[in-house]
C-alpha cells in the first residue's frame, strides 16, 4: 500500500541520515571539518 511505502520511504531516509552522522564524526575524529567538504564530492 502507499501507507507501507511511505514508511519504509522514511526508514531508509533515517538510515541514510544515521551513516552521514556516522561519516561526520568519523571525519571529525580525523581532524577534518565535513562543513569544508562540501562541493568537494
Amino acid at each position: 500500500t502507499a501507507e507501507q511505502r511511505a514508511e519504509q520511504e522514511r526508514s531508509r531516509a533515517e538510515q541514510a541520515e544515521q551513516r552521514a552522522e556516522r561519516l561526520a564524526a568519523r571525519l571529525r575524529e580525523l581532524g577534518i571539518d565535513p562543513n569544508d567538504m562540501q562541493g568537494q564530492v
